[in-house]
């Protein structure tokens, strides 16, 4: 209390500039009165970059507004002041813990914008009982790289109840481990184990940067398990970055290396120098990332996963043919409309699905429209009426429903519901709410754990976003890396047709995926 005391009396005494004041002055003149929720927000963000203890006051309470988007614009003010002193006013709410309800969106502030003098503060409330205020608070502690939490947050990586919770603290872990193996290591081994993907994928990535023997044993054993799906996919290249040794993708002579190293007295790990100087004189790296058993493959994209999700766009442009009809006829299609060749390629990716795989599939327009509300085992039953599904699928709106609007019958035409809602489209296939208010600001959103949703996405598409809750292809990549931070869902994308993909080919890379451009 002591520091805060002497913050508050920096504030008070560093009088800000003039422009400064009557900029808060003039904020709360004319937010009260404004009544169109867009401007509200512009209003909010005009208050970025200016240093008054003035703007934590009047932004505090609208943390917690119902409107997200005014939650998140004066979230995003808040994070960038930069000067203690400006902060001094949420230090003081965080130092007596009230209000409780905007404790999450300081401990986001905090890490987000990187502000030391909160990081003991913050500490007690790993052990909080609010889900969203633990996971903000274990975030920002590897983003303050607050090397007092490594231990409380070591037990949080195996005994928080929330799996969000949990695969934040393993990524607070991966920061605050490197040079303190022997504290981090453990937790991150234990934590392979986790029954959500989330935990045990981040975990697996973790032990990359955080190299402990400890891992090698329990890495190969769930090799030999061989039940773990998606997970598979990401031992390899891990066991290769804590060992350096570059085997082929066979089982067996994994576990025979392993036998004969402790058979020999044990292992000794390499240094990061070591490993560094071995890979530079090797040159065959691409042995050391074998691919593992695939469960199923679409559009040439191999994943083995065992929770699959497709999410597939049938607007309007999806009735066109597609140019390069030769490439499209090698690979075997007859049929050149665009949503004909995916549909018959969904169709195959769904015949071979192993009967321990579980999936879904949603069309997304303008609206969004599931074939089952969740995901259900690939079964014989199920498997053929997804294709049965899959094979209803039409373009909606199109040329054909233009001619009937230029006609005069535009209400029912389709052209309206035949535009493309891709960022419905991605929130129907994280298992997120399409409705803002029942998702509820991004704080809590990113911190519900979808349990039972898939871990793997396929997210096609042949234009650009033209309607939504978000268009702007920019702001969708920023809100999905937020709602997919803790939850590690991969997402592959491919594109069909004559449109610029770099929008693709990003949400790809940003999301641990593989983008596949099939052709105009």
């Amino acid at each position: 209390m002591r520091a805060v005391a002497l913050l508050l009396a920096l504030a008070a005494s560093a009088a800000p500039a003039a422009a400064q004041e009557d900029t808060v002055k003039d904020f709360k003149r004319f937010f009260r009165k404004e009544k169109d929720p867009a401007v509200k927000v512009e209003l909010i963000l005009s208050l970025a970059g200016v240093e008054d203890p003035g703007v934590a006051g009047v932004l505090l309470p609208l943390l917690t507004d119902p409107d997200p988007a005014q939650a998140a614009a004066a979230l995003r003010v808040l994070s960038g002041l930069k000067e203690a002193a400006s902060r001094a006013p949420l230090l003081l709410v965080l130092a007596e813990g009230k209000p409780e309800e905007s404790l999450p969106f300081l401990a986001r502030a905090a890490g987000d914008g990187r502000w030391p003098e909160f990081a003991a503060p913050l500490l007690p409330l790993l052990a909080a009982p609010d889900d969203a205020l633990r996971l903000w608070t274990v975030t920002a502690m590897g983003q303050l790289r607050h090397a007092d939490a490594l231990a409380p947050v070591c037990q949080l990586v195996t005994a928080d109840p929330n799996a969000m919770v949990r695969a934040s603290a393993v990524d607070t872990v991966v920061i605050l481990g490197k040079g303190r193996e022997a504290e981090a290591g453990p937790a991150l081994v234990a934590a392979l184990q986790d029954p959500s993907l989330s935990v045990s994928v981040a975990a697996c990535r973790g032990l990359r940067t955080v190299r402990t023997a400890e891992a090698i044993g329990p890495l190969i054993g769930i090799l030999e398990r061989a039940d773990t799906g998606k997970l598979l996919e990401e031992i390899w290249p891990t066991l290769v970055a804590i060992t350096d040794e570059p085997f082929s993708g066979d089982v067996a002579i994994w576990r025979g290396w392993w036998d004969r190293v402790n058979a020999s007295g044990g292992y000794k790990m390499l240094t990061d120098e070591e490993v560094a100087k071995r890979k530079a004189a090797r040159q065959q790296a691409n042995a050391q990332y074998t691919t593992p058993k695939t469960e199923t493959t679409f559009m040439g994209v191999e994943t083995a996963s065992r929770n699959i999700v497709f999410v597939i766009d049938v607007s309007g442009s999806m009735e066109e043919l597609v140019v390069n009809r030769d490439a499209f006829r090698e690979r075997g299609f007859n049929d050149f409309q665009k949503l004909a060749v995916v549909k018959e390629e969904l169709k195959r990716s769904v015949e071979t699905l192993g009967d321990n795989v579980r999936f879904n599939i949603h069309s997304f327009a303008t609206q969004v429209h599931p074939w089952k509300d969740r995901l259900v085992p690939a079964n014989a039953l199920n498997k053929k009426s997804a294709i049965a599904w899959i094979a209803d699928l039409k373009p909606i709106g199109g040329e054909q429903a233009a001619a009937r609007a230029s006609s005069g019958l535009r209400n029912s035409s389709g052209l309206e519901d035949g535009r493309t809602n891709a960022y419905a489209g991605l929130l129907a296939g994280l298992g997120v709410d399409q409705d803002p208010k029942k998702r509820g600001p991004m704080t809590e959103a990113a911190s519900n754990a979808m349990e039972g949703e898939g871990d793997t996405m396929f997210f096609l598409t042949d234009g650009r976003p033209t309607v939504g809750e978000i268009v702007d292809t920019e702001d969708i990549l920023v809100q999905v890396r937020e709602l997919n931070r803790f939850r590690k869902v991969t997402i592959h994308t491919i594109a069909i047709g004559d449109f610029t993909s770099s929008f693709l080919k990003q949400l790809a890379e940003q999301n641990g995926g593989v983008f596949v451009d099939l052709g105009k």
